[in-house]
């Protein structure tokens, strides 16, 4: 064979990039694609240590004579790989390395090729590696970043094994093709249709208990007393449970907003400054929803079209520019998830995130339109007030979550919400589906991480406050101060929590019942006190709040009352005469 012809065939083989960002094809590749048919296997063995064992196989069919593959090239996302070895055709081949900032290139020349139309030349690529799963307090998270498929792939089979002590799943995106436990291992197979478009990313492990403690810093700057309030960590159903061990000082009421935050109230006298300190524990949870499932627009409640469809600040529905990007995505014969779907797409496809927002301190919020409109690089609220507008123009409920994200990967994962003294958070959204309630993505992470936070939401992300009556009110945690240079919100992430913490307790009190109509209905009146650390949900269809006392009728001839936690667990108590 002639040099000038072995130079042509190295270019094209060269191009042959297998990765666990992507697998390229190339420009030459793309022309000359009939030249060779290829087979990939990938196979991801995790141990319980969280060490995994990586095996990538690819199997090159000639299409032609006179044409030979000569190298292969496997560029791994990641920079801390190990123990690399190769082999081509069954003989052992030394890889060449060539470590990046974010990742390392694998190389290796293909010995003792095949030559002619049908034969076939095989290289195995195996390392180790200690960044696919990560353990945060008590959850295992796995990530496998996007893959592009060429489209001249004839088939991509991927393996993930988990060992079954990293706790029961909490999600894994995409679904696997099959999925099945043996020897202590949870194994999960997909295909190359099941994760063209998106990353694989799982959890395992059941919740995430998270420790914080906060500082609100609230003054009266009026002459008169006047009440402040102040937004504390709260429930959401299906994602966080709060448990709080201190609320100090005791606000004069707690309650419900209609955004379903827990609004603590304080009176303070004229001039007065005070200091509040919450501390507690949230266990983060994840739902995960079937992006081919869910109701319709018309299905959703009247009220929430009515809360969370209009234009606000930020959320410029009205916008010629957001009204065209809803236009041109929404349809109208397709489910709520898939419009908003097509939102978070559009968001991923154009937007671009501003890695140096942190660098420049406080970050100005520019809006939905800004971002429809304008080519900039932006940061998760520009992502996030983007997605609310867009949904909110197609008629979908939507609002903004502002909280705090747990993450080790800054680079692909960032908060970028600076407040004053080092306090960072991030933004995210949630929309409404009749099918599935409210839903939590983040189109930010989304597009800089290349995973699934659509389907579902990680056990990272701890919500301070929803707004969607508003989109500035209520504030976040963080944002109520007075002091200029401290640092207010403290979180970590913990191994473990104390059950008990997340028993509701209440207390329940016949009292003086003056009303006839109640009497002659045959019921009899009580006051109802939550003296445990959480909610406590469905006492006579009243959720009550820690600390908190109501009262309501029952009848007579009951002498308890039955409630339910956070999960739905049912307890009941004796009625005190």
């Amino acid at each position: 064979m002639n040099t000038c012809f072995k130079n042509i065939v190295r270019t094209l083989v060269s191009v042959f990039i297998l990765t666990n960002i992507f697998i390229t094809s190339g420009v030459i590749f793309k022309v000359e694609a009939s030249q060779f048919m290829i087979d990939y296997k990938s196979e991801y063995i995790i141990d319980e240590s969280g060490e995994a064992n990586i095996t990538h196989n690819a199997t090159i069919t000639n299409l032609q004579n006179d044409v030979i593959p000569m190298n292969y090239s496997l560029s791994a996302m990641d920079s801390n790989i190990y123990e690399v070895s190769a082999e081509t055709n069954g003989k052992e081949t030394e890889p060449k390395l060539n470590n990046n900032k974010n990742n390392t290139d694998i190389t290796v020349t293909i010995k003792d090729y095949s030559i002619g139309e049908g034969r076939q030349n095989t290289i195995t690529i195996k390392y180790k590696s200690k960044s696919v799963a990560v353990k945060s307090g008590s959850i295992w998270n796995i990530y496998i970043p996007k893959i592009q498929i060429p489209d001249e792939t004839t088939a991509y089979d991927f393996k993930l094994s988990v060992p079954e002590s990293f706790g029961p799943k909490v999600f894994l995106t995409p679904e696997p093709t099959i999925e099945k436990k043996e020897d202590g291992k949870n194994i999960f197979y997909f295909t190359k249709n099941t994760f063209e478009s998106t990353g694989i990313s799982a959890a395992f492990g059941g919740f995430q208990p998270v420790n914080f403690k906060i500082k609100y810093q609230i003054q009266n700057d009026l002459i008169l007393p006047a009440i402040k309030k102040i937004a504390i960590p709260s429930d959401i159903e299906h994602y966080q449970n709060v448990s709080y061990d201190k609320i100090s000082p005791r606000p004069f009421k707690i309650e419900y907003d209609e955004d379903n935050n827990f609004v603590a109230y304080y009176i303070l006298k004229p001039k007065q400054k005070t200091e509040i300190e919450v501390q507690g524990t949230s266990r983060l949870l994840s739902k995960q929803i079937n992006v081919n499932s869910g109701g319709i627009i018309s299905e959703i409640p009247k009220v929430l079209i009515k809360n969370y469809t209009r234009q606000q600040k930020y959320w410029e529905t009205k916008s010629p520019y957001i009204l065209k990007i809803a236009r041109e995505l929404k349809k109208d014969d397709q489910t709520v998830v898939y419009n908003a779907k097509m939102v978070y797409e559009f968001i991923k496809n154009n937007l671009k995130y501003d890695f140096d927002a942190q660098s420049k301190g406080m970050v100005e919020r520019k809006g939905a339109e800004a971002a429809a409109s304008q080519k900039n690089s932006w940061t998760c609220m520009e992502f996030t007030d983007l997605f609310i507008a867009v949904t909110r123009a197609m008629g979908i409920p939507a609002r903004e979550i502002n909280g705090y994200a747990f993450t080790s990967e800054e680079s692909n994962k960032p908060i970028s919400i600076s407040l004053e003294s080092g306090d960072t958070l991030h933004s995210w959204a949630e929309f409404y589906d009749p099918y599935n309630g409210w839903v939590q993505v983040d189109p930010t992470w989304g597009t800089t991480s290349g995973l699934d936070y659509f389907s579902k939401l990680d056990t990272n992300h701890f919500a301070f406050v929803r707004k969607g009556i508003s989109s500035e009110h209520p504030f976040s945690a963080g944002t109520y101060r007075y002091s200029d240079n401290e640092k207010l919100i403290e979180t970590a992430l913990s191994q473990t929590s104390s059950d008990e913490n997340f028993k509701p307790s209440v207390k329940a009190n016949k009292v003086l019942n003056l009303n006839p109509l109640v009497i002659l209905s045959g019921k009899i009146r009580i006051k109802i006190e939550n003296t445990g650390k959480v909610t406590a949900y469905d006492i006579n269809d009243l959720n009550i709040l820690p600390g908190e006392k109501r009262y309501t009728n029952i009848k007579k001839e009951n002498d308890r009352v039955v409630f339910k936690d956070f999960m739905g667990n049912e307890f009941e108590t004796e009625i005190e005469k």
